[in-house]
């Protein structure tokens, strides 16, 4: 292995890129491997994973040992254990149990929502033990079922992700209620993407509910409509959700009812963005609090949006929408977007509108998603409070 890769994998990164490796690897997926720098000095073990750009998944530093099924259950039950004291009641229901490489089960995690539980597979070398590892959440979470999502493949904004799969226990309801700090929502495990409810930016709504009270709140890409609930809550003057799907708005009205709030007070506009922004400009319509969360990569009636690309052209559109004084709750949860390129692009965007800005809070992913310090691409969630003068 190159230098450079033995360096990183010594501070604890867990990830062999596939161009770091001095041969290419001529073992079977899944397979336990020992890690060695270029001078034959070992460096841990891990799970081999073919022709994938991470080639290698670090298990652990010192001897390679077995992976089987008493060295799962046990990094399940420790997983579990973790979180303890971590959490408040608020989230009993729903939280991530088991994270990936943070909790020591490189490519595989586990959500909560009440009696079920959603799994995710990211890479190709967890499929030799996922059934140990499915087994061991069974035992140790006691759900009434476990639905597997299969994240290894990618797929673009124009195909659709196969239904989740119920691998353990019973069929959960098409409908049923969780909560998350006193608010209801209505989520469906067995749904292709989230089952409505993005567990992960459980801090960034805490925050945006602390902000909202008495200002006119506008939620962009606002999907069942999570920050709405926060902003109603908390005594908004009004609020206003965008998200391409009506389906969405009309989620969010079941929340709100769920939630003993009026279905009513959240008004919902469907489709593109970009288009409502700029009516709202015509319109001189401003708002004291945004939510920006767009997705790492849409397409609404052809136009495409993409993080990677479009991040300076959106902070330039909500500018313009922005009262004097706002608030601007910019998300970005795009792994391959790196935190200086995103913050360059806000940057660029808020000059372009001649609009100055200052980041006055930062926040991330929340205690039950741990991250290895190292790990840079595990800490993917970027979420930053603006203050638009």
């Amino acid at each position: 292995m190159a230098a450079p890769a033995a360096a990183a994998l010594r501070a604890g990164h867990p990830w062999v890129f596939k161009e770091a490796l001095l041969r290419p690897l001529a073992v079977d997926t899944g397979q336990v491997i020992a890690v060695a720098d270029e001078d034959g000095h070992r460096l841990g073990w891990g799970l081999a994973d073919g022709d994938a750009t991470v080639a290698v998944r670090m298990l652990g530093r010192g001897q390679k040992r077995e992976f089987d099924a008493a060295e799962v259950k046990k990094r399940v039950v420790a997983a579990l254990k973790r979180r303890e004291g971590l959490l408040d009641d608020g989230v009993v229901e729903t939280q991530r149990l088991i994270h990936g490489e943070g909790d020591g089960l490189p490519g595989f995690a586990v959500d909560r929502l009440g009696d079920w539980l959603v799994a995710y597979k990211y890479a190709r070398c967890v499929e030799p033990w996922l059934e140990d590892a499915l087994d061991a959440v069974m035992e140790a979470a006691a759900p009434k079922g476990i639905y597997l999502q299969d994240r290894v493949r990618s797929v673009s904004a124009e195909e659709r992700r196969p239904k989740a799969e119920l691998v353990r226990g019973s069929v959960a309801p098409a409908e049923y209620t969780v909560h998350e700090d006193g608010l209801a929502f209505v989520v469906d495990p067995s749904t292709p993407v989230s089952p409505g409810l993005f567990l992960d930016l459980r801090e960034g709504r805490r925050i945006a509910e602390t902000k909202c009270a008495g200002r006119r709140v506008l939620n962009l890409f606002s999907f069942t409509g999570a920050f709405a609930l926060r902003a109603v809550r908390a005594g908004a003057a009004e609020v206003v959700n965008v998200d391409a799907a009506a389906r969405s708005h009309a989620r969010c009205r079941q929340n709100l009812a769920a939630s003993g709030l009026d279905s009513e007070a959240v008004e919902g506009v469907a489709g593109d963005a970009f288009k409502h922004l700029e009516r709202f400009r015509q319109k001189e319509r401003v708002f004291d609090f945004i939510v920006v969360d767009p997705p790492p990569f849409s397409n609404v009636d052809g136009n495409v949006f993409s993080a990677l690309r479009h991040w300076q052209e959106l902070t330039e559109a909500v500018a313009h929408v922005a009262a004097p004084g706002a608030l601007v709750l910019a998300v970005c949860n795009a792994a391959g977007l790196a935190e200086s390129d995103f913050l360059n692009s806000v940057g660029r965007g808020a000059a372009a509108a001649r609009r100055p800005v200052r980041i006055v809070g930062e926040y991330g992913l929340p205690p039950d998603f741990p991250v290895l310090p190292a790990f840079t691409e595990g800490r993917y969630l970027k979420v930053k409070l603006l203050h638009f003068a």
